[in-house]
């Protein structure tokens, strides 16, 4: 039986409970003749399934898992690698919040920020990326993506060949009071 998504898109559904329930006939087939074995289809796992299809259709399964399905590389674009990067860290608890990540371009001299989020993953919160780049003396000058990303914040790119430049990067989690923040220090001077 193949469940279409779209019997799950016409309506919200704030609860599994609320969830339409879905009768599977459980047919018992009669033994393979190739290899003789029974093929029996379990009520149990064919419900399961069906509300995973369902759960996955209206994006009530949004994990960890979604978000690093996005590399920095592929966010910044082709020709950029990773130079640098810090978990978000909370000051007091001890998982973090995702990680700030510092790429460069050596075709192009461009710098590219990106902050990936682990926590509140799939809803929007507050994230961002900010590039600091050192101009002259304590003079510097700041570009950033900084509002509400249900995934990551960024790409920032700034043409930094030479400069000294400071990445910050930070999320919060589905409370505003929970916040989550890295810094990479003033460095990478030649890239």
């Amino acid at each position: 039986m193949i469940i279409h998504p779209s019997l799950f898109l016409n309506r919200t559904y704030r609860r599994t409970s609320e969830l339409p329930t879905i009768m599977l006939q459980v047919r018992e087939k009669r033994p393979d003749r190739k290899n003789g074995l029974n093929m029996r289809v379990r009520s149990a796992a064919a419900k399961i399934a069906a509300v995973m299809v369902a759960g996955s259709a209206m994006g009530i399964l949004a994990t960890p898992a979604m978000a690093a399905a996005y590399t920095p590389e592929e966010i910044c674009g082709s020709g950029y690698h990773v130079i640098d990067s810090l978990p978000l860290k909370h000051q007091s608890l001890s998982n973090t919040g995702g990680r700030v990540y510092l790429l460069y371009n050596n075709s192009t001299g461009y710098n590219c920020a990106v902050t990936i989020k682990s926590v509140a993953v799939g809803t929007a919160t507050d994230t961002g990326a900010t590039i600091l780049v050192q101009t002259s003396g304590n003079n510097f000058t700041r570009h950033e993506d900084d509002r509400n990303y249900k995934y990551y914040a960024g790409p920032v790119r700034v043409k930094a060949a030479g400069k000294c430049v400071q990445v910050l990067g930070h999320t919060f989690s589905t409370t505003s009071s929970t916040s989550y923040y890295a810094s990479i220090p003033w460095g990478h001077c030649g890239s």
